[in-house]
């Protein structure tokens, strides 16, 4: 009687460490050219069949071997370079299948729950590092050639319209010149008086060519008497009008003594 209250009033020692199991091994990923690290904590839940006595030895092992066998088969359907969604649904997986475990094998009489975390072989990790350094560098790329866009096309509005208003304003080059070597602006001013006296002679010039050719193609003549023809029609009819101005190129010349 002593021997069967001794045996079954006094629950073993716990099987498990505090804070859970933890299981560490590789699992398959599609194509099994590569695997995954997997590291999955077992726990136990409440409840259960077994509810004063701890977990022994033997229940910790078959249910670490379930929990491998399952973590094992859905991986085989990820691939590697897919880690988040795989470790998604290996947790599912445990989740729904561990609820039924104690059915399935009678040996395991404790409520169990799992977590599992999935890291990339070192291998996988190099080349998803390649490819990051890859993106970034382009993504980097693209941002300094549309930078560098903008700004043409920045300088390239201020060039036009500096352009622009030399085009219409004579002094806009010289303005230039001045904000390009402002220590001798005298010299710059000098030149620019000198350029416009050669651009009123040219002009002088220009106009003297041309009242002697229409003057030799008698236009002066036919003009003169146009004018000469209407003062006389207006004065007819009384109209007022003011004398010719003498210095107009068309004023009638005063006849030599």
């Amino acid at each position: 009687m002593s021997f069967l209250f001794k045996h079954y009033s006094f629950a073993p020692e716990p099987s498990l460490p505090k804070g859970g199991e933890v299981l560490s091994f590789l699992s398959p990923a599609a194509g099994e050219a590569f695997d995954f690290a997997v590291s999955v904590r077992l726990r136990l839940l409440a409840g259960g069949r077994r509810r004063s006595w701890a977990p022994d030895r033997e229940e910790v092992d078959r249910v670490g071997e379930f929990v491998r066998r399952t973590v094992r088969g859905t991986t085989r359907g990820h691939s590697v370079f897919d880690v988040v969604n795989a470790e998604a649904a290996v947790n599912q997986t445990l989740d729904r299948r561990l609820m039924g475990v104690s059915h399935d094998d009678p040996a395991i009489i404790s409520r169990w729950g799992a977590t599992a975390e999935l890291a990339l072989p070192e291998r996988v990790k190099e080349v998803r590092r390649a490819h990051e350094i890859a993106v970034y560098e382009l993504d980097a790329q693209a941002k300094v050639t549309e930078r560098r866009v903008d700004r043409l096309r920045e300088s390239s509005g201020i060039w036009t319209a500096l352009l622009d208003e030399t085009t219409r304003n004579p002094y806009a080059r010289y303005a230039v010149r001045l904000t390009q070597n402002d220590a001798s602006p005298a010299e710059i001013v000098e030149r620019m008086l000198d350029t416009r006296r050669e651009d009123a002679d040219q002009l002088l010039t220009l106009v003297a060519k041309i009242v002697n050719a229409q003057q030799a193609a008698g236009v002066v003549d036919l003009v003169l008497a146009s004018d000469t023809a209407l003062r006389a029609a207006f004065q007819r009819l009384g109209v007022p009008l003011p004398p010719a101005d003498p210095d107009s190129p068309f004023a009638p010349l005063d006849p030599v003594p």
